[in-house]
């Protein structure tokens, strides 16, 4: 979701700062952004790739206690999950989380 709002930001600099925009081109970056990162999105029992996934180090910087056994802490896609460490199937879905902490 970071890069969803960088193109948001950028879009919104350049109209304000050149005005030569209209609103239909708007709506269409809006829309493309929005898409994208839909494509992004996971659900629990999803395997996700190591290179995707954040394993989580330090789960207190989070506010989180120790780990259920069996799992992990990680963030994915903007996501504080719990994932399988063997397979990196999505055990759950805690919630939003757009920065890495540790």
């Amino acid at each position: 979701m970071g890069y969803v709002r960088i193109l948001a930001a950028t879009v919104t600099a350049t109209v304000l700062t050149v005005g030569i925009l209209d609103a239909p081109f708007l709506q269409h970056a809006f829309t493309a952004a929005a898409a994208g990162a839909e494509a992004a999105s996971f659900d629990v029992g999803d395997r996700l790739p190591a290179d995707q996934v954040h394993v989580i180090t330090k789960p207190g910087l989070y506010g989180l206690g120790p780990e259920p056994a069996n799992s992990k802490y990680a963030v994915a896609h903007g996501k504080l999950i719990r994932i399988d460490p063997e397979t990196g199937k999505v055990l759950s879905i805690l919630r939003s989380q757009t920065e890495i902490l540790d």
